[in-house]
């Protein structure tokens, strides 16, 4: 794990120095390289007393590092191309795959705030310094006045539990297993240690800034955003609940509901939404409710199944983001209106806008199937009532994404449209580099038995 480390941070010093392709190419590697810490003992690794790295932190640096390779090569014609400050922004997206990286790997709960606040810098850097529209100032300011105040009672409370336990180190108070903190911790004590990761995954109710943040960012701002930020929540929520041992709150029962019901009001928004990037951002809200829901019922098959959601949405909401952007640097508009008639005019494009859309809606063989699976089954299991829900949610999650690939795909090609559309080599390498693995992680499902063993 250090040699990774500083390998990366000397990637980040020789910036100015390699190639464009040299950092992709590099990136891509070193998630190669930390394939290895996903075939981590239960327990995992220690690494220099303040970080740790185990089975659920281990795919998530590895989910990190693909993801920001893309993002160089999404943004090949927008930065690169174009030469808009491409050393700036390769230097802001390396330093954002640090801070995140840093971030899974903090095993002292100081750390592991701090570097959760830093993230947002970078993320801001991105949204303002390359977005397209004057707006991505209002959109920046969103996404920090949300996450910001919602961070000051996450700092409060993580001292306070500190101090109840007298150490700062995650894994020493795991395994101490104080039950007597299960009487001194109140709802609104929850609610301070949840509520910064609750905004960030998003939770429905807390969520306005994410479509804003999407719609406003470039190409590499939603990738990041939608593939690894999100997980930032939802990585914190799986981490404390399983240091300081908080699942027994009444509160989960109420977060429960606004979770799977944001999830269908979310879905109802998406099937009447024109601005295709909204429209994904808002199914990005649907899907982290259920991953919530399944998280919080208590069941080992949520917890799974939430920690595989986070993982397959990644690289799905991403190859979306891809799709989305590929459509709007050849007509230059994102709404849904003006799109039609693409399949008489490239095809191919057309297999790849299927193959994620019956992704998006959990639809085999896609790794998604089996991480709705589980998370339904564990709400089934929580409550019969949730039954009607879960329909609800399948039914509409399959309805906006068909209205989505019938909205750019049929109908008659509009007069105004360009007939050349041919796509490049690099286009189709970086959809590629999405799919694969969303498809095959599939065979290596059992690595999920190893997550939770503690």
């Amino acid at each position: 794990m250090m040699s990774i480390i500083f390998s990366f941070m000397g990637l980040i010093l020789v910036k100015f120095v390699m190639r464009w392709e040299i950092r992709f190419w590099a990136m891509m590697l070193m998630s190669f390289f930390s394939l290895k810490f996903l075939n981590l003992e239960v327990w995992g690794n220690v690494f220099m007393t303040y970080m740790y790295c185990d089975n659920m932190s281990g795919i998530l640096v590895n989910l990190t590092f693909w993801i920001s390779g893309l993002m160089l090569l999404a943004s090949n014609y927008s930065v690169k191309v174009m030469n808009n400050k491409k050393n700036n922004f390769s230097f802001v997206v390396l330093l954002l795959c640090m801070v995140v990286i840093m971030y899974f790997i903090s095993s002292n709960i100081m750390y592991f705030y701090i570097f959760f606040e830093i993230s947002l810098i970078p993320t801001l850097m991105l949204i303002i310094g390359w977005g397209y529209q004057p707006e991505r100032l209002q959109a920046g300011v969103y996404m920090m006045l949300y996450t910001i105040s919602a961070s000051l009672p996450l700092l409060i409370s993580l001292l306070m539990l500190s101090y109840l336990y007298k150490s700062f180190n995650m894994l020493l108070i795991s395994y101490l297993n104080c039950i007597e903190v299960l009487y001194n911790v109140n709802i609104f004590w929850f609610l301070g240690v949840m509520m910064a990761f609750l905004v960030k995954l998003p939770m429905f109710s807390v969520h306005l800034w994410l479509p804003k943040a999407h719609v406003e960012a470039p190409i590499a701002g939603s990738m990041i955003l939608a593939g690894v930020l999100l997980k930032l929540g939802g990585y914190g929520i799986l981490r404390l609940l399983m240091v300081f041992f908080l699942n027994d709150i009444f509160i989960n029962k109420i977060l429960m509901v606004v979770s799977l019901w944001g999830g269908i009001i979310t879905a109802v928004i998406c099937v009447g939404q024109s601005d295709i990037k909204s429209l994904i951002a808002y199914s990005s809200i649907g899907h982290m409710g259920v991953m919530l829901a399944g998280v919080l019922s208590k069941f080992m098959w949520g917890w799974e199944g939430g920690m595989l959601m986070m993982v397959s949405h990644g690289f799905c909401s991403s190859g979306l983001f891809c799709l989305a952007n590929l459509i709007y640097e050849k007509f230059k508009s994102r709404s849904l209106y003006l799109y039609s008639g693409m399949l008489s005019m490239n095809s191919i494009m057309c297999l790849w806008w299927f193959l994620f859309c019956i992704g998006n809606m959990g639809a085999p063989p896609s790794v998604n199937l089996v991480s709705e699976i589980m998370l339904f089954c564990s709400m089934f299991m929580y409550s019969n009532v949730y039954l009607i829900i879960i329909i609800l949610m399948i039914f509409l999650g399959g309805l906006y994404n068909l209205i989505m690939f019938i909205s750019t795909q049929h109908g008659g090609v509009m007069n105004y449209m360009n007939s050349n559309c041919i796509n490049n080599s690099s286009e189709y390498l970086l959809l590629f580099l999405h799919f694969y693995p969303m498809l095959f992680f599939i065979l290596n499902i059992s690595y999920l038995s190893k997550f939770f063993l503690f």
